[in-house]
């Protein structure tokens, strides 16, 4: 009887530890760099090393990219390989709407297929912010 109490006790603590964790995708990652950060204007232009997010469920896969940006919105996008070619993407979206992006974040389109589809631009992300210098324990005696 004792053996079953041990083996109870040493199971409930061995699997304890993953009831506390909360699960976190790269999207919910990189989305929270942001927040904390936040990101300079996204120019025109193409832009390497892009993150292509795509949300369908609870399924989560990020991918890098390149993006091609005119008049502020997201025109095209072509996603890398492993041998670092890259191909480009169509997406049919469920609406017609332009693909703007603020704070570095694209709005999220949802495709036909009901994948709902990010774009983030990581090389725009700020820097982190200085810390406060903090100042020193007294060395000497106060009262």
């Amino acid at each position: 009887m004792k053996k079953l109490y041990i083996l109870s006790l040493f199971t409930l603590f061995s699997i304890a530890p993953f009831f506390g964790q909360e699960l976190f995708t790269c999207y919910d990652e990189y989305r929270k760099v942001f927040k904390n950060r936040g990101a300079f204007e996204v120019k025109d232009g193409v832009h390497d090393d892009v993150i292509l997010i795509v949300r369908k469920d609870k399924e989560t896969e990020c991918y890098v990219c390149s993006v091609t940006i005119k008049q502020g919105d997201v025109v095209e996008i072509a996603i890398y390989f492993e041998d670092n070619t890259k191909e480009v993407l169509t997406y049919n979206f469920t609406d017609k709407s332009s693909w703007t992006i603020y704070n570095g974040i694209s709005k999220t389109r949802v495709t036909d297929k009901e994948e709902k589809i990010n774009i983030m631009f990581t090389d725009m992300i700020k820097p982190k912010r200085k810390e406060f210098k903090k100042a020193p324990k007294p060395k000497f005696d106060l009262n």
